[in-house]
């Protein structure tokens, strides 16, 4: 049987056009993705506000000048990209322009004003730049009226700067907690959707494993026919040369997705190895039933995987975001349906690992995986099983 796996593993790994899709094909198109998905994850951070302000005597004198200073001194919380103009005209045209999404200015009381091009609707850049500036505004206001109420009603009480600050102090409504296992990223999906379809095309692996194991469709298959070895450890040891194959395959692009794209699989390498191995027997289960089928050609067969393949990944969301978002629906609305796609199922297994802090999500999709590789090689053991042939 040793002696089998061996052979097996040699008549494969010389079949160069096995690795043209189940290796060349995944580190192609993850390569692709890297420049397509560049700027997917930055598209939606927060960038500061640009901000106009007339530097007359009235700003530079005033308290409001240095909270404008404060929000927009660089860094990590930078709130406001500040553009100073020295007079009112210039500032309105920079506006005009689009240069800045609003116009800060103080008036002769120290009073501060705000000046905005008029709103479009939506809830776009723009709107949001609004929002943010006029809550500046209204906050320092409010905070002036408060010191100023609080210098009538005790102005000993100024002379605290505790208490001042304890009364300025807006407090967080609002906790920022985290219910996955990393912060969320858009760009992994459609890496983990990639490693689905990859899964699926290493099916030719094992594909071509059981037709050159059959002893009507290949010499080799009918060399060891007639050898002493039985068929059930012959077709064993050949399924585990497939296995081995399509497990390295799929992890070479593994690694080229983790270290040379640089996407994250949330610290949990090892488990993916794992997901990869399942997913790897499935492709060898779906190769073997495909193989097995009788009176049906090797081209018609390889037209077959492919086409599945294609298919199948249409609904795990690889080809943009309308796909992601109707694999989203179909797992919302008919989730039965979405656990009966392995491309959508070997997804989700790398979803589990990246999302969840408990393994049970992960335990349950490589469960769904293991159970359609079973019912797999059961069918496929009955197309082999009754396959007989009058001479070889």
């Amino acid at each position: 049987m040793w002696n089998v796996f061996k052979g097996a593993l040699t008549v494969l790994t010389r079949k160069r056009e096995l690795f043209v899709w189940s290796l060349a094909f995944p580190i192609i198109l993850s390569t692709m993705f890297m420049f397509m998905f560049s700027n997917l994850d930055s598209a939606t951070a927060f960038d500061p506000v640009p901000t106009g302000v007339v530097a007359d005597a009235a700003y530079e004198d005033s308290a409001f000048a240095d909270v404008v200073d404060e929000l927009g001194e660089p860094g990590d919380d930078q709130l406001l990209d500040v553009h100073a103009f020295a007079t009112a005209d210039e500032a309105r045209a920079a506006l005009s322009a689009d240069e800045v999404q609003g116009v800060l200015s103080v008036d002769d009381n120290g009073d501060p004003l705000l000046l905005v091009t008029p709103d479009s609707g939506g809830l776009g850049v723009e709107q949001i730049g609004r929002t943010i500036l006029n809550t500046v505004v209204n906050t320092y206001v409010r905070d002036a009226d408060l010191i100023a109420g609080i210098a009538e009603d005790n102005p000993l009480a100024l002379a605290d700067p505790g208490r001042i600050e304890d009364a300025l102090a807006h407090g967080d409504a609002t906790e920022q907690v985290s219910l996955t296992h990393a912060e969320p990223a858009q760009s992994v999906r459609y890496y983990y959707a990639l490693l689905g379809m990859a899964a699926l095309f290493c099916g030719q692996v094992g594909m071509l494993a059981i037709c050159e194991a059959q002893p009507n469709l290949s010499p080799l298959g009918a060399r060891r026919a007639l050898g002493a070895t039985s068929r059930g450890k012959t077709l064993a040891a050949t399924l585990a040369a497939s296995w081995l194959i399509s497990f390295l395959c799929l992890m070479v692009a593994f690694l080229y997705i983790r270290f040379a794209v640089g996407i994250d699989f949330s610290g949990r390498e090892g488990l993916c190895a794992a997901a990869l191995a399942v997913a790897a027997l499935l492709s060898t289960a779906l190769g073997t039933l495909l193989g097995s089928l009788p009176k049906v050609g090797m081209g018609v067969k390889t037209g077959l995987l492919t086409a599945l393949t294609c298919f199948l990944s249409l609904f795990a969301g690889l080809y943009g975001e309308p796909c992601m978002e109707l694999a989203d629906s179909i797992t919302r609305n008919y989730p039965l349906l979405a656990s009966m796609n392995p491309a959508k199922v070997v997804t989700d297994l790398f979803y589990s690992l990246y999302y969840y802090d408990s393994l049970a999500p992960f335990a349950q999709k490589a469960g769904i995986l293991l159970a359609m590789a079973a019912v797999l090689f059961a069918v496929s053991a009955l197309f082999v099983r009754r396959q007989r042939y009058a001479s070889l």
